[in-house]
């Protein structure tokens, strides 16, 4: 993501958005930071939720620690959601009734193509959850790190494609 960002021209403008999601949910929450405004944004076709529509992202600030890195342990990060409207706070204060993890999709936008994601979307799932006030705070993990396929997600490895590959 480092080489892809620093590849980038200094003129391309990069948007940072979540997607909130639990089956309490009626619809998802998504939000988009630094920017003013509601901002309309392209979801990836094959998405669990409007995949290949355009859908409204809320201008809502949030924040993310850099993951933290244990042996024996997934990443983890600290997030922060400042602002969270008066919409949302109901659906989350329901959704930590329920005995089921918070998943949060994360996606980069370039403001060149708002059609469908640069980069993600990453699946994390949000563990102890705090709300105080109008702001969110969880610990983030990545959802079964250890089952993800590498370095494609739509790519299954075997040996009859890779000889090199043991069978």
């Amino acid at each position: 993501m480092l080489e892809a960002i620093a590849a980038c021209p200094p003129s391309a403008r990069i948007f940072y958005t979540l997607e909130i999601w639990q089956s309490s949910f009626a619809e998802p929450a998504r939000c988009v930071a630094n920017v003013g405004d509601d901002m309309a944004f392209g979801i990836e076709p094959g998405a669990p939720r409007d995949g290949g529509a355009m859908v409204t992202f809320i201008a809502c600030p949030f924040t993310a620690e850099y993951p933290e890195q244990r042996e024996g342990q997934p990443p983890s990060t600290r997030i922060k959601i400042d602002n969270v409207n008066r919409e949302l706070v109901p659906q989350i204060r329901a959704a930590l009734g329920v005995r089921q993890y918070i998943q949060i999709l994360y996606r980069e936008y370039l403001g060149s193509d708002l059609t469908e994601p640069a980069y993600g979307p990453i699946e994390f799932e949000l563990r102890d959850v705090q709300m105080v006030g109008a702001s969110l705070t969880g610990t983030a993990m990545v959802r079964n790190l250890q089952n993800k396929r590498f370095p494609r997600l739509s790519k299954n490895y075997d040996y009859l494609q890779f000889p090199s590959l043991l069978p």
